[in-house]
């Protein structure tokens, strides 16, 4: 399949995530709430229903393709040459508070080498839909979008995570040498969503350590392919996923000084 072949898969499948996730949002008192490592990493029936219908769609006409997914763990195909990367709820304590911020977030990738052929992430609560291929310009609900120019850090609306148990005592001081630096911070608590607005120019930059795939190789490609720069604290990454996990996205202009305002606060990569 061609890239454009993936993405209307990806598309289809995503689609699919947000109508279960949609549903269940509408009788979500009726959710059995669990937390999975932490008081703030939660799930429900409503991540893995979203999930299925993902992984359904992506059955139906990849079915020897390898799907990893946030919730069900990896599928191991049968020789696929594509492995799918799929986050059902990204943003998940957003959607069971009623808060907007969330995402489903489906992305396809070279399953050898880990290059990303295709990727989609659905913000459901103000129903925009971005999506990209390797070989095209990143699109919010079908229009191109401009390619990311902002290049006055004082003039930046950077987001924020704060990362893994271990990195969050760094938070203090990631705020205390951003702050100054830029016009403001913002801490939403999806970076599938995150990744999509900065592609889109509705933020400047993310910095979003302790992140899996799931969360951000969809939102990833989208920022690539609309002119952005990703990579981790110790440089750029091309066509992939920071290994890391640690993602900072952000117009080339701005990566560089945003990278080393961090270096100072995680003086080594995570």
């Amino acid at each position: 399949m061609t890239p454009a072949d993936l993405l209307d898969l990806a598309r289809d499948a995503a689609r699919a995530g947000a109508r279960t996730a949609l549903s269940w949002r509408e009788r979500a008192h009726r959710l059995r709430v669990e937390e999975k490592a932490a008081p703030d990493d939660l799930v429900s029936q409503a991540d893995r229903d979203t999930e299925h219908a993902i992984r359904a769609v992506l059955a139906q006409h990849r079915p020897y393709d390898p799907v990893l997914g946030e919730e069900h763990g990896t599928s191991a195909g049968s020789g696929g040459g594509v492995r799918w990367i799929v986050d059902p709820i990204d943003g998940t304590t957003n959607y069971l508070y009623g808060r907007p911020d969330w995402a489903v977030s489906v992305a396809a990738a070279d399953a050898d080498g880990g290059r990303l052929l295709a990727g989609v992430v659905i913000e459901p609560a103000p129903d925009l839909l971005t999506e990209a291929r390797a070989d095209a310009r990143t699109t919010a609900d079908g229009t191109p979008v401009p390619a990311l120019r902002q290049d006055d850090l004082v003039r930046a609306l950077v987001e924020l995570n704060l990362g893994r148990p271990v990195q969050r005592p760094r938070a203090g001081s990631m705020v205390d040498a951003l702050l100054p630096r830029v016009r403001d911070l913002r801490r939403g608590g999806s970076a599938a969503a995150a990744l999509a607005q900065v592609a889109t120019g509705r933020v400047d930059a993310l910095w979003a350590p302790g992140l899996q795939p799931w969360d951000c190789a969809a939102g990833v490609l989208l920022v690539q392919r609309a002119g952005g720069t990703v990579g981790d604290l110790s440089g750029p990454v091309a066509d992939t996923w920071p290994r890391s996990g640690d993602v900072l996205a952000a117009p080339p202009a701005l990566w560089e000084p945003l990278r080393a305002l961090l270096a100072g606060v995680y003086p080594t990569p995570s």
